[in-house]
């Protein structure tokens, strides 16, 4: 059996597809298997009812090279005509009685008369025996081969995709990084604005006062949120070049991102920060959208 490990380097989709074929003494058996995106792992193997002793076999091949992802085996047996026995003695004494009946009625014995009474003509059993099993497993293993080799196809264009999209969210954020001291002066100074024009006189102390406006400024300062998100972002890049199953990380790196590009867009304030952080959002999303297809 030819099955790809799920343990094989690289990024892999959860969509994928994969057909094989072979050859058995009764016909043809072929085996298509079809993977979507899920949340978990889950199977469904749709074979004649012949085959299903094989069912928890397969599941254990599923597994074997899949962790994620909705996955339907579609086992096909394409029989040869098979061989059949007449019994012409039964025929004819089946067609004799008849006969008595149809005269004393008027009416003629034809040959769909004599097949009704059954056991005219018998066919030879289908016996699934260990080599025809054995046949089975090989195209099962042969079509998840090629259903892991097309899931790690597509998932190299998504790593790839990705990488080009983190790129230009790291240009973003470093925008936003060069701009991070400005926010709590730009705050300071907004402060002292505000406070001159409520015109309060001598009737705040002088020390008092910085002190207050000081606090306010330094809950502006988003440096701790930037340091976070560069942190997270090189994470996301790490799992990426390491690749394996790397789905449900990649979809926790996206949310740690978020929570803290949100706290920078409500913290800093700048309408020069603000356009850099819709962006960022933006970007980060067809991200998102991307990573829900990964294993």
């Amino acid at each position: 059996m030819s099955i790809a490990s799920k343990n094989k380097s690289g990024v892999a989709s959860m969509t994928g597809y994969g057909r094989s074929t072979g050859e058995a003494v009764f016909g043809r058996i072929t085996v298509e298997v079809r993977s979507l995106n899920h949340r978990h792992l889950d199977m469904i193997i749709r074979a004649p009812r012949s085959v299903m002793h094989l069912d928890p076999e397969i599941r254990n091949m599923v597994r074997e090279c899949v962790s994620r992802g909705k996955v339907e085996v579609f086992l096909v047996l394409e029989d040869r005509p098979l061989d059949f026995v007449i019994d012409t003695d039964r025929a004819l004494n089946v067609a004799k009685s008849l006969e008595t009946v149809a005269n004393a009625i008027g009416d003629k014995v034809r040959l769909e008369h004599i097949l009704a009474a059954g056991e005219i003509v018998q066919t030879s059993e289908r016996v699934v025996d260990e080599e025809i099993t054995s046949v089975i497993l090989q195209a099962a293993g042969q079509a998840l081969g090629n259903m892991v080799e097309h899931r790690h196809e597509e998932g190299t264009a998504l790593a790839q995709d990705l990488v080009s999209r983190m790129k230009e969210l790291t240009k973003i954020s470093n925008g936003i990084e060069e701009l991070a001291p400005d926010v709590p002066k730009r705050a300071r100074q907004n402060i002292i604005q505000f406070l001159a024009d409520l015109d309060l006189g001598e009737r705040v102390e002088p020390q008092r006062l910085e002190v207050e406006i000081a606090m306010l400024a330094q809950r502006s300062d988003i440096t701790e949120e930037v340091t976070r998100l560069r942190t997270h972002q090189d994470s996301f890049r790490q799992a990426l070049s390491g690749g394996g199953v790397i789905g449900r990380r990649l979809d926790f790196l996206i949310q740690e991102i978020q929570r803290e590009i949100n706290t920078i867009g409500s913290k800093s304030g700048l309408p020069e920060i603000s356009e850099r952080v819709v962006d960022f959002k933006t970007g980060l999303e067809k991200v998102r959208e991307q990573v829900q297809n990964i294993e």
